[in-house]
């Protein structure tokens, strides 16, 4: 099967690896490219793409071919009508985009991933030059595509529900996490906890600053913890990490604030914001944490719930979206509007760690059902089946 992918989303704009569909762009791209060596992959690169990253792909076989970005910068132009063109040269069996859009000129069998919609009922959430995506260029390529990949039930049945033309083509796959990548992290935890704040406990939030994260109300949350048992507060702290997203003023503010009422007894902050973390800080934040605090008001999966569980730390999730079809049993879940039952869980969990003792062994359970292997066996086969009907 000759495969052309789209990896316009393999790396963050800045060329790091990213989070939420890079993340996924990466790990099922690789895991693919090592399940199907008889197989051949036609990659397109974005321009952002590090030549350590591009090497890691090539190294994965000659079967592997990289198309680097070339032609004019403008992004529309490059990719929905430059990109085709060279992907029908090599004379592909199937498209496969990881993100959910179709290149305007791509006219071939296409399999694409939706990972959410939230948009579609809160474009509060999200910036407002959206208009021309979800208007026009998500719709036509969810008209356009041989097949749809969703990401969890959740995700299909809201697909359902705003574009009904799809029912018949969409197939769950859930997401994976690697397991041995965390392990192989945490062995390095001499050489970079010096970066991180591990001389007390703390609840990690972690994620892009966005509206739609709830990071404002998780905030209140561990303050009115703090208030709740203020001989806590030199005991223990809050740790944000994440990029700066969008419509991030209120985020900023409350921290601020909370930091400063705090201030006298612990003049460093109560609540620490790290930025963007690599990979390998990522799971080192996770394996420490006492407990991961994950709101958000919606996702469409939830990849930290699922990277937090396979290292043993406890999670505090909304009970929306598709949250609970990843957690399972082995999450508490709260109202993401309620700040009271969420500082109530980060008491449980701070204060009564053994009673966390259960539900760290039914997080590591639950995401040993989950692998990246699984779910490129799964793609591929959806892959296989477009491009050969018969």
């Amino acid at each position: 099967m000759r495969i052309a992918i789209d990896g316009t989303t393999l790396c963050a704009v800045d060329g790091s690896r990213g989070a939420g569909i890079e993340h996924y762009t990466w790990s099922i791209l690789i895991s693919m490219i090592r399940l199907a060596p008889n197989d051949l992959f036609f990659i397109y690169t974005p321009a952002c793409l590090s030549a350590q990253s591009i090497k890691e792909l090539q190294s994965l076989g000659s079967h592997v071919k990289i198309l680097s970005p070339f032609g004019p910068t403008f992004s529309f132009v490059s990719r929905h009508l430059f990109l085709p063109f060279r992907f029908w040269i090599h004379r592909p069996d199937v498209f496969f985009s990881p993100f959910g859009q179709i290149p305007f000129a791509w006219i071939g069998k296409t399999v694409i991933t939706v990972h959410d919609l939230a948009i579609y009922d809160h474009a509060e959430w999200f910036p407002s030059n959206q208009h021309f995506s979800t208007r026009v260029l998500v719709p036509r390529s969810f008209a356009r595509a041989s097949a749809l990949i969703a990401v969890s039930q959740t995700t299909q049945n809201k697909l359902h529900e705003l574009f009904p033309q799809t029912q018949g083509r969409v197939r769950v796959v859930y997401e994976g996490v690697n397991v041995q990548e965390a392990y192989n992290a945490l062995k390095e935890t001499d050489q970079i906890s010096q970066h991180f704040p591990f001389d007390r406990d703390f609840v990690l939030i972690l994620g892009t600053i966005e509206p739609r994260k709830n990071i404002v109300n998780a905030l209140q949350a561990f303050d009115l913890f703090l208030q709740s048992h203020p001989e806590q507060v030199s005991q223990v702290r809050c740790v944000l990490a994440g990029k700066m997203g969008w419509h991030t003023q209120e985020v900023e503010q409350v921290l601020t604030q909370i930091n400063q009422r705090w201030k006298s007894i612990e003049p460093e902050g109560v609540i620490v914001f790290l930025g963007s973390v690599t990979e390998q800080q990522k799971w080192q934040l996770l394996s420490r944490a006492a407990c991961l605090l994950y709101p958000s008001f919606d996702e469409g999966f939830g990849l930290p719930l699922l990277e937090a569980m396979a290292v043993g730390t406890p999670v505090i999730a909304s009970d929306q979206g598709a949250l609970p079809e990843v957690g399972g049993e082995a999450v508490v879940y709260v109202n993401p509007e309620d700040i009271e039952a969420m500082s109530f869980a980060l008491t449980q969990c701070l204060l009564v760690p053994e009673g966390m003792r259960e539900l760290r062994e039914l997080g590591i359970q639950r995401a040993s059902e989950f692998s990246w292997k699984r779910a490129a066996e799964q793609t591929l086969d959806i892959l296989r089946k477009v491009a050969f009907p018969y």
